[in-house]
């Protein structure tokens, strides 16, 4: 698990320290900082993919592209290096990056002096397989999904690029037969395949619905139906196109943290230790009750050792913490809530770790953090 990330000189990031739970939630206005956090995390897994980490940081690839030198060197730095740590239970590793201010249109920032930190591990959680990347960017419905048999079933990926999650059936009907820990079971009595438990979960976005997956020769299909009537007939089958954006954004959210947490058939070995998980504006086009419930369900999941890193601008996924927390799903100290501001004059993030209490509480909330509910009511009573 990483328990910490620190920033220097990144973006707007002068100098930017987060210690991390099990989940962690980045909130704030648009524009301090939040995805520049994870854009951080994406820049050393596409440069280490390219086999270009060891020599520098490539600011543009399949997985995030922010421009050159000079879109990645904080304004006002005093230093011309920009630095990006890690530490997890085993070790923490540092890259500085040397930028020169008469190449500021490069896209790659070399180590400063050709130092790269100590040996990066297969296992490592951010360069490993047991990472995955669901973006705001992610597809809403298509006709067809890609298929890419090492990506998904060699490398365990969801997604190639962008965190579009254009892998999604594919990942899906790969794993739709992995066992689900019971703990993530949406009954205790149920089907516990992960085809069943992602529509147990689907229906409290979208009530009684069925995902189909269709492989073709070299793609997939999503198509949806949903049980009618006293018998629980199926109405005829929908293309994904004709039920709406969603469903489609939250069915990888709902698919990433299931198979997190399962086992193979005929095996006990979970596949949830040390994974991690960035999910980014997972309320996107879904109801408020179905993001209070997919909430419960990353909590559940982060119960079972996933770590989940996720950007927000909604009250009720933050709500959906502290509502589990106050059920006993997760404890306080396995979890984390930044608020992001800025320091005008410096332009610089400024970051406040928001302690989260027993009983679904949020100490000494700031000014701006979900409260325009309560200045519109002010408004609207008159008191």
């Amino acid at each position: 698990m990483i328990n910490k990330i620190h920033l220097k000189n990144f973006k707007s990031h002068e100098d930017t320290s987060l210690e991390l739970s099990n989940i962690n939630l980045l909130t704030g206005m648009n524009g301090l900082g939040k995805s520049s956090i994870i854009q951080a995390l994406l820049l050393l897994r596409q440069s280490q993919a390219k086999g270009l980490l060891s020599k520098g940081l490539d600011l543009n690839g399949d997985l995030c592209s922010i421009g050159s030198v000079s879109d990645c060197l904080y304004q006002y730095a005093t230093s011309d290096n920009i630095d990006i740590e890690i530490s997890n239970d085993e070790a923490t590793r540092s890259w500085s990056f040397k930028s020169e201010l008469t190449n500021l249109s490069d896209t790659f920032i070399p180590l400063e002096n050709g130092k790269a930190p100590q040996e990066i591990e297969q296992n490592d959680v951010i360069f490993g397989e047991d990472f995955q990347y669901i973006s705001a960017f992610r597809n809403g419905p298509v006709n067809n999904y890609d298929k890419d048999t090492s990506s998904v079933e060699l490398l365990n990926q969801i997604s190639r690029k962008e965190g579009r999650c254009e892998l999604v059936a594919h990942f899906f009907h790969y794993f739709k037969d992995n066992i689900v820990a019971d703990d993530l079971k949406r009954s205790p009595t149920s089907d516990s395949s992960l085809a069943a438990q992602v529509e147990a979960w689907m229906r409290e976005i979208s009530p009684n619905i069925n995902v189909h997956v269709q492989p073709n020769d070299t793609s997939f299909k999503i198509n949806y139906s949903y049980n009618s009537g006293t018998g629980k007939f199926k109405t005829n089958v929908f293309k994904a196109s004709n039920i709406g954006f969603g469903v489609s954004y939250a069915l990888p959210i709902v698919i990433a943290a299931l198979q997190a947490c399962s086992t193979k058939p005929k095996t006990k070995k979970t596949t949830s230790k040390d994974r991690f998980i960035i999910v980014e504006n997972p309320e996107a086009h879904i109801h408020p009750s179905g993001q209070s419930k997919l909430m419960e369900l990353l909590c559940l999941a982060a119960k079972n050792g996933v770590q989940f890193l996720i950007e927000t601008h909604s009250d009720h996924i933050t709500n959906g913490l502290l509502v589990a927390t106050k059920k006993g799903v997760i404890e306080p100290e396995n979890s984390s809530v930044y608020y992001f501001d800025r320091e005008e004059n410096s332009h610089a993030t400024k970051s406040y770790r928001l302690p989260v209490l027993h009983g679904g509480k949020i100490k000494g909330a700031p000014k701006g953090f979900f409260d325009q509910l309560d200045i519109d009511m002010t408004t609207l009573m008159g008191f």
